[in-house]
């Protein structure tokens, strides 16, 4: 299956123009098997996300892109909000309670990286960033991002032996399915979504 697993809608991303319907329709029509949301700081109530799954009979997975101190990362598994910036440490705590699972969001995208002197990291030099510690994928495609910056971030996956994920980051309808994540099994409900993350059982495609 292949899943668009990081784009915004303007329900919770004020930085987005995508009506949530409208998602779910332009995913189908690029063959795509499933979508998620990941609006900034805010996570779906399942009812409303199950209500979309019931409309247009297609997977749709809630998660959220979460503003740390140390970076940006998608969290899947949680069900209520958490106050941001935090720091990764202290999410962490709060996402394995939760049995959820936290991918490193465009790790290596220039303009997101907190510490400016990042910029000229090494893949081995990033690898060794405090976030690199508490993750447990990286998002090596990365819609928004350049390919030197996806190619590092395939690379730090490497180095770590990290699961590789993809998403189109997408904020406006055209960009939906540009990066996405090939899953090697059937997943509809959101337990076998989390089983597949958590067992390696994924991988970054770029389209």
């Amino acid at each position: 299956m292949l899943i668009d697993i990081h784009i915004h809608t303007k329900q919770f991303s004020t930085d987005s123009s995508i009506e949530p319907g409208e998602a779910v329709v332009k995913a189908r029509e690029l063959g795509l098997d499933g979508l998620c949301f990941t609006d900034h700081n805010r996570v779906w109530n399942m009812a409303d996300i199950d209500r979309l799954r019931t409309k247009y009979d297609y997977p749709i997975f809630p998660g959220v892109e979460i503003d740390t101190v140390e970076g940006h990362i998608l969290v899947f598994g949680i069900d209520t909000d958490i106050e941001s910036p935090i720091r990764i440490v202290k999410l962490r705590e709060i996402v394995i309670k939760a049995g959820g699972f936290m991918i490193a969001a465009h790790p290596l995208k220039g303009y997101r990286v907190f510490n400016m002197s990042d910029l000229n990291l090494t893949p081995e030099q990033a690898a060794q960033r405090p976030m690199m510690k508490h993750i447990d994928a990286i998002e090596t495609y990365n819609g928004k991002c350049n390919e030197k910056e996806n190619g590092q971030a395939g690379e730090v996956a490497r180095i770590l032996n990290l699961t590789t994920t993809g998403g189109s980051d997408a904020h406006s309808l055209p960009e939906i399915g540009s990066c996405v994540t090939q899953f090697d099994d059937s997943v509809r409900e959101i337990q076998d979504f989390l089983a597949a993350l958590k067992s390696g059982r994924c991988n970054a495609v770029k389209r």
